[in-house]
């Protein structure tokens, strides 16, 4: 049986999950299927068959970044975990934190601009991608908010010429490249030099559709993910099984292009 790695999980220090769950239910009425933290995933996990997971933290602010990739970085060693990191343009030393993280052993960022407050217009934004270059994977929050709201800043298309004018950028867009804005996502990104996860995907979107996207896009490109907490590994993994891949297809998305576009820990 292969590996399977899932490629998009949430969790929080202890001290803080009761309260990044408040905040986050009551922004967008969002309700945990466990709760996230670290014990929880790894129940999650156990219950599921999910070997590894990739921790995607994100910083809501440009102050909390040290702190966030301090618990990133002490997740390093946890033989079921793959920690990222979290970068924030308006951070005084983008740089100096990419190495930082790069030197830890950290393999990628999860990016989610919306929630973090910034815009891909902003120069230092730009600032940003290019100092992270091909030195970490982003893991990038695509289309709609589980409530909807009305300006989606990664769009299919803004996220399109992002990857034109980034073209070394190593990047995942998470929902299938696009939560909700799929038909976006088969006209600007299918056939693009990214990966989309299937977090938060299967019982959102109907499966023929994520067939349809997947195949077309090609499935050397996709990844597994769930999103937990807000949609359990179970779920997740049962909505994949049901697309009937063949047995190589399916290894290669449950963790072979994950790892394929990791590396090696430099």
């Amino acid at each position: 049986m292969p590996e399977i790695i899932d490629a998009h999980t949430h969790i929080f220090p202890e001290k803080v999950a009761d309260r990044a769950v408040q905040r986050l239910g009551e922004a967008y009425d969002a309700r945990p299927v466990r709760r996230p933290v670290l014990e929880g995933l790894v129940a999650e996990m156990d219950e599921a068959g999910v070997e590894r997971s990739v921790f995607a933290p994100v910083s809501t602010r440009p102050g909390q970044v040290p702190s966030i990739n301090d618990f990133a970085l002490g997740l390093v060693e946890h033989p079921r975990i793959i920690p990222f990191g979290t970068l924030h343009p308006h951070y005084d030393d983008v740089a100096g934190e990419i190495d930082r993280l790069v030197a830890g052993g950290i393999r990628g960022v999860k990016l989610q601009p919306l929630f973090q407050g910034y815009d891909f217009e902003d120069p230092r934004t730009a600032e940003m991608f290019e100092a992270i270059g091909d030195r970490l994977v982003v893991l990038m929050h695509g289309g709609q908010e589980i409530v909807e709201i009305e300006s989606v800043i990664p769009n299919p298309e803004a996220l399109a010429e992002l990857l034109m004018r980034h073209p070394r950028l190593r990047m995942i867009v998470a929902h299938l490249g696009g939560y909700a804005m799929w038909e976006g996502v088969d006209e600007h990104l299918v056939g693009a030099d990214v990966h989309f996860d299937l977090s938060y995907t299967f019982n959102h979107a109907r499966d023929d559709l994520i067939r349809r996207i997947c195949s077309r896009h090609g499935w050397d490109r996709i990844v597994f993910g769930s999103d937990f907490p807000w949609q359990s590994q179970s779920e997740a993994l049962a909505g994949l099984r049901r697309l009937d891949l063949d047995e190589e297809t399916f290894a290669a998305v449950t963790s072979g292009n994950l790892l394929e576009l990791l590396g090696p820990v430099a």
